[in-house]
């Protein structure tokens, strides 16, 4: 009886010490560590004439739907404004900062464009109120898309 109580206790053992050694060597194993992917940026470039006014528009919109870019405003007989875009895309539409040089004064307001097709942006305009310095759209959900600065794709000057 001594013999079996002896032999099961040294089978318990070993069960007990193989769990706890495979336990182990789960845990020791290294990670698998995956690179995330590389952002990868599509640059376009668009334009919309207005009568003698150009309005340039440079596009460069990353694999996460963050988008940046420049806005150039060349008025006839007028200031230039120019500057930088910042923004969102959600969707066929894009929400963007435009921050901007016009008149020696550096301003901030939010502009949203719309992509119509492959070739085409229209800008987006509204009812716009301040807020914290900056010009936003009131009210996001009466944006109007059938305003007359409709960009169209071109190439790109480098």
């Amino acid at each position: 009886m001594k013999n079996v109580n002896l032999f099961s206790a040294v089978i318990l053992i070993a069960i007990l010490s193989s769990c706890i050694n495979n336990k182990k060597e789960v845990e020791g194993v290294p990670k698998l560590q995956v690179e995330a992917p590389l952002e990868t940026k599509v640059k376009e470039c668009y334009r919309a004439i207005i009568e003698k006014d150009t309005i340039t528009l440079t596009v460069d919109v990353n694999n996460i739907n963050q988008f940046e870019g420049q806005l150039n405003y060349s008025y006839y007989q007028k200031d230039k404004s120019f500057g930088t875009l910042l923004g969102n895309v959600k969707g066929d539409t894009i929400f963007a900062d435009y921050t901007f040089q016009s008149e020696g004064k550096t301003s901030i307001r939010e502009l949203v464009f719309l992509k119509k097709d492959v070739n085409t942006y229209v800008e987006g305009y509204g009812e716009v109120i301040e807020t914290n310095g900056k010009m936003v759209l009131k009210d996001k959900s009466k944006i109007k898309f059938d305003g007359n600065i409709i960009y169209k794709k071109i190439d790109c000057k480098e």
